[in-house]
């Protein structure tokens, strides 16, 4: 099976969010867990992200459990410790962690009122802040294709999104018509979803009924910018981080080498 560059082993990344600067926007009742390339499902070091769905009752929200776990463990390590160190036992887990900087980690979609809203977190603060853009609506085909998959009894579908061609997995037995990250408008969960060319694979790893609030950050120094801003500045520090970062060697040359890119999002 093929999978994407691993663009996290290239751009390293410290900088985290304060969780303690948060507010309430929903109730969270159900929260659903997907692996992102996992090269065993059941170990979730082996993912490169583990991400999360909250389905609330009137908004949902999708974010990395991986960089929230980090956030959570760096706030509560900067209120005794105001020197600005880090451990790498505090950085973010996976197979591709220890403090590098991937696209689809550090965005943060939130969803509410037919309109989808994305928080990025960018290598450069200038690129920083959200985008609005009209609730993803695929137009999905249905196959009669079966199979149990994370033990639900799913059908296939598929559809271009994005100028991508995906395959996705639904079941009925959950009738959320959502998914991971902007999937979703099928009769049922989507419990596992890829592109043609396997280099994005979300797969289900468990749901959870509950009843918490659901939390975002203030985003304070957020502001308004293109979505079209964002994804070019993406390709060009995934394609080569030492020219658009500017890093230096030792005689003060910028180091430029180029790395394939693949994102998810071709148009």
């Amino acid at each position: 099976m093929v999978f994407a560059q691993n663009k996290q082993s290239h751009i390293g990344y410290v900088a985290f969010s304060n969780i303690d600067n948060y507010v309430v926007f929903d109730t969270t009742t159900f929260r659903v867990w997907y692996a992102l390339n996992a090269l065993d499902i059941k170990d979730e070091n082996s993912y490169i992200d583990w991400q999360v769905l909250e389905v609330g009752r009137h908004s949902n929200k999708y974010y990395s459990y991986f960089v929230w776990e980090s956030d959570s463990l760096r706030t509560i390590d900067y209120r005794t410790n105001h020197s600005g160190r880090y451990s790498n036992k505090l950085l973010p887990r996976g197979r591709n962690g220890n403090g590098n900087w991937n696209e689809l980690q550090y965005h943060v979609l939130i969803a509410e009122n037919g309109m989808m809203r994305t928080y990025n977190r960018e290598r450069l603060p200038q690129y920083e802040g959200y985008y609005d853009e009209s609730y993803p609506d695929q137009q999905w085909t249905l196959l009669s294709d079966t199979a149990i998959i994370s033990g639900y009894h799913c059908q296939k579908a598929t559809c271009s999104f994005h100028g991508r061609s995906f395959e996705a997995w639904f079941t009925s037995e959950i009738p959320i018509r959502l998914g991971p990250w902007k999937f979703g408008g099928l009769p049922g969960l989507i419990i596992k979803v890829y592109d043609s060319d396997h280099y994005y694979i979300f797969e289900c790893t468990n749901v959870e009924q509950i009843h918490q609030p659901m939390v975002r950050s203030k985003y304070g120094h957020r502001r308004p910018i293109k979505r079209e801003t964002v994804l070019k500045f993406e390709q060009k520090i995934n394609e080569n981080p030492g020219r658009t970062l500017e890093w230096k060697d030792m005689e003060g040359n910028i180091i430029s080498k180029n790395y394939p890119y693949e994102p998810i999002e071709l148009k």
